[in-house]
């Protein structure tokens, strides 16, 4: 059976919603109803099943894992391949040595998180927030401002609220103003994605010399950026965005770039890629979070690419 993509986002969307709200009965029974009004419903919510069933199962070391290519036999690395990603490594390593060093991070922050660590932290107004790995927060609060400023990472913000107090957060050229409950803000680099799980948040973003505002709404999602301002919104996947809480990453044919990037903050250490093209081939899976090595060596096996490695700590993924 062909599932529509509408009815495979509404089974995710209900899987977030029952994840720790199993016992609410109006809820249990709207789902039900959700469940047999279409043939489809029960369909794509028993594949959801099944995938998160068949990662709970895999033994120790073993990730599923989609690539967007057939399998091809895999070819010798040639010498001149080997010269050539010594000299990457050999100037990545200053990189990692700054990278693995929280001390810049601890200095300035009043909350970080190391490699694979998520932290609950609740603050002092009953606000909380979720900081996922390698993440670092400073929280400023006063008589008229709760401003705290995402320095590195990501977080998902639960509001509690204060109309006297608005709730802001600064990350990279962008202040985000909550004006409802949830929201989850991510660095990556010099780019910054705001998802919006419960009512909205208003946007104030750094644009060449000046300033640009917008509003996501529940349900929405957009990058920002100095360069190119507020993207365009679109949905917000709740499963996938929510899966670190659960040491889960899940991704949807998104670019090995991206789930590279994802690794890194959970392992003790810095991955990178060869080459661009290298980066964009396309990667579909459920990974776990607490074996970040066992994902890449997976991701080796489906791709039919290598690695050069510094130990654990330093790994350069090439053709």
């Amino acid at each position: 059976m062909k599932i529509p993509a509408s009815v495979k986002a509404e089974a995710r969307a209900w899987w977030v919603k029952l994840d720790g709200a199993s016992g609410d009965p109006a809820l249990l029974a709207e789902f039900e109803r959700w469940l047999a009004a279409d043939a489809a419903h029960a369909e794509a919510y028993r594949r959801l099943q099944q995938l998160w069933s068949d990662l709970a199962e895999v033994e120790p070391g073993l990730v599923p894992v989609a690539a967007d290519l057939p399998l091809q036999p895999p070819k010798p690395v040639s010498a001149k391949i080997r010269q050539r990603a010594r000299l990457p490594l050999a100037l990545a390593a200053s990189l990692a040595l700054w990278w693995l060093s929280p001390l810049s991070l601890g200095l300035r922050s009043d909350f970080h998180t190391g490699f694979g660590e998520v932290r609950d932290i609740a603050l002092s107004d009953g606000s909380a927030v979720h900081l996922n790995g390698n993440s670092a927060l400073l929280v400023q609060f006063g008589a008229g401002q709760r401003r705290l400023t995402l320095l590195r990472g990501e977080a998902l913000f639960e509001v509690s609220p204060d109309p006297a107090r608005p709730f802001q957060v600064q990350a990279g050229d962008g202040l985000i103003t909550a004006l409802g409950t949830a929201f989850n803000v991510r660095v990556d680099g010099d780019n910054v994605e705001v998802g919006v799980t419960e009512h909205s948040v208003a946007l104030d973003v750094q644009r060449g010399s000046g300033r640009q505002h917008g509003v996501l709404a529940e349900g929405e999602q957009a990058m920002f950026s100095r360069e190119d301002g507020i993207g365009p919104a679109s949905a917000v996947d709740q499963l996938a965005a929510t899966a670190w809480r659960r040491g889960k990453l899940v991704f949807e044919n998104r670019p090995l770039g991206d789930v590279v990037a994802e690794l890194n903050r959970y392992h003790r250490g810095l991955l990178l890629i060869g080459d661009a093209a290298l980066a964009e081939r396309r990667v579909s899976g459920v990974f776990r979070t607490d074996q970040p090595l066992a994902v890449l060596a997976a991701l080796e096996s489906s791709l039919h690419i290598r690695s050069s490695r510094l130990g654990d700590y330093l790994i350069l993924l090439h053709r």
